[in-house]
């Protein structure tokens, strides 16, 4: 089933949404009222549907196609196109329009020139008086913390995937059981590339989650009736026990997301029928809220939303056609240059929530 016959584009849609509607609440100062779900912050939960689709659709196309070369390319489009457009115009648009600093204080300033690391990965969120005396300060895009994480897991999958087929779910397993492990033992801030070590790990036991699903199961093989018996239980192991449903969470949550993500409803994969705006809508949105606020003030949440998701979604159909389409367009020609390899067959044909889905 290609992601056009599925829920997937759609999901990741909702991922983005929620991302907006959690980043809405810190950002107008209302931090304490950020609503949950699963024992998340809604913000949060968007991110982790990110990395749990990403870690299935990025599995099973090394799987397809495991050659480094054409692999790194594709994903190396996919990330810095867009990427580069939102660091480009965060500097030269946004911020000599929100500075505080005159336009030639502003461009001669180091910090200015320093916002250009987070186009390689480097993270830099603040530009020379930039949204200054807002409520949640002088962050341009804090969204662009994760993409670093994301790409560090591309190079995670054909060290993990090396192994022979039946040694593949093991691999994958023990990389997120390593990571849980880790998050749950790290007491000393460990800082890896300019980022703090602690922040990766739970994105990458869901990335990991989104690996063994994409090993454990074909597309068929995923049922709604199980995910929903998992989406019930999950606020009961949080009442019963907040670490328990923290762990149950990494495990469950991966299987909820991919069966939701790989039914098809025909409305709803009508999402993608102009393009796959998610990327952007997860990118630009930051910049665009913080600019609302210093625009027109705080704003009630509702308004904030709807004003600020509007002009993103914009700004992702733009950067989607004239960006990130071409750049995929050119990744998809250098790949038919080599042949893909079938679909592999699943190691295990049971359905067990419990048994196999080991973030």
């Amino acid at each position: 089933m290609s992601r056009r016959e599925n829920n997937l584009d759609a999901l990741r849609i909702v991922g983005a949404l929620m991302v907006i509607i959690g980043h809405s609440y810190p950002l107008t100062g209302a931090v304490a009222t950020i609503p949950y779900l699963y024992g998340t912050p809604i913000h949060v939960l968007g991110v982790h549907v990110f990395f749990v689709i990403s870690g299935y659709l990025i599995t099973k196309s090394w799987l397809r196609r495991p050659h480094l070369g054409s692999y790194l390319l594709a994903r190396s489009l996919r990330i810095f196109p867009a990427l580069i457009v939102v660091t480009l115009g965060s500097i030269l648009v946004f911020g000599p329009i929100a500075t505080s600093l005159s336009t030639s204080e502003y461009f001669a300033s180091p910090g200015t020139w320093t916002f250009l690391n987070n186009a390689i990965l480097r993270p830099a969120f603040v530009l020379p008086g930039v949204f200054q005396g807002l409520p949640y300060g002088d962050v341009v895009n804090g969204s662009l913390w994760t993409l670093p994480v994301e790409f560090s897991c591309y190079l995670f999958v054909p060290i993990l995937m090396a192994v022979p087929a039946r040694f593949r779910l093991v691999t994958a397993s023990a990389f997120g059981v390593a990571c849980a492990i880790t998050l749950f033992t790290l007491d000393v801030p460990v800082k890896v590339y300019g980022y703090y070590l602690g922040d990766a790990l739970e994105p990458w036991i869901f990335f990991a989650g989104g690996m063994v699903c994409a090993i454990a199961f074909t597309n068929r093989t995923f049922r709604l009736d199980l995910a929903l018996v998992a989406a019930l239980a999950l606020p009961l192991l949080f009442t019963a026990d907040a670490e328990i449903g923290r762990v149950a969470t990494w495990v469950l949550l991966p299987y909820i997301i991919l069966a939701l993500g790989l039914t098809s409803t025909p409305v709803v994969r009508r999402a993608s029928r102009y393009g796959d705006f998610s990327y952007g809508l997860y990118i630009f949105a930051f910049p665009v809220q913080q600019a609302f606020i210093a625009v027109f003030g705080v704003q009630p949440l509702s308004v904030n939303f709807v004003a600020v998701t509007a002009v993103t979604l914009l700004l992702a159909v733009v950067s989607w056609h004239l960006v990130e389409s071409p750049s995929l367009g050119a990744k998809t020609r250098f790949e038919r240059r080599r042949p893909p390899r079938p679909d592999p067959e699943p190691q295990t044909s049971e359905i067990s929530v419990s048994s196999e889905i080991k973030a």
